[in-house]
């Protein structure tokens, strides 16, 4: 476990890099600052195992030590959800420990099958649990708006 991002970054380097976006198969997620943050690669390089389910990548913003936790996904938005969630836990139990104020998530998918009102209350549900903020877009993220 450990106890702060630097170490952690240091201990996990092969998955990290100096990075504001990801990307893949046509879904972009991109961080709109001039801000320093660390891409993390999750899915096949932090955790490697396929029996576990986890997001795609993680970012570090080094300002304030916030995380970010994006999926990148087809269609599936509650799946897409429940990595993120399941990712958020193995960092609590594992990597570790981010204060929920601090945990944003974000989910692009191919399109988004979920009426506006069921896409709130996973923002909501999101919220009161896990982290500060979820998002979910279709195709492309840049966050901030």
């Amino acid at each position: 476990m450990h106890t702060n991002f630097d170490d952690f970054i240091v201990a996990h380097q092969n998955c990290c890099s100096k990075s504001n976006i990801a990307s893949e198969n046509g879904k972009r997620f991109e961080i709109n600052s001039i801000e320093s943050f660390t891409r993390i690669r999750i899915d096949d390089c932090l955790i490697p195992s396929q029996q576990v389910e986890k997001c795609d990548f993680g970012f570090v913003r080094h300002s304030n030590n916030e995380f970010y936790f994006v999926e990148l996904k087809g269609k599936d938005v509650k799946k897409a959800l429940s990595q993120i969630i399941n990712t958020i836990l193995i960092f609590e139990s594992t990597f570790i420990k981010i204060p929920q104020v601090k945990r944003f998530g974000f989910i692009v998918s191919s399109r988004n099958p979920l009426s506006s009102t069921e896409t709130n209350n996973l923002k909501q549900a999101f919220a009161k649990r896990y982290g500060r903020l979820l998002e979910i877009q279709s195709r492309q993220c840049k966050y901030p708006k």
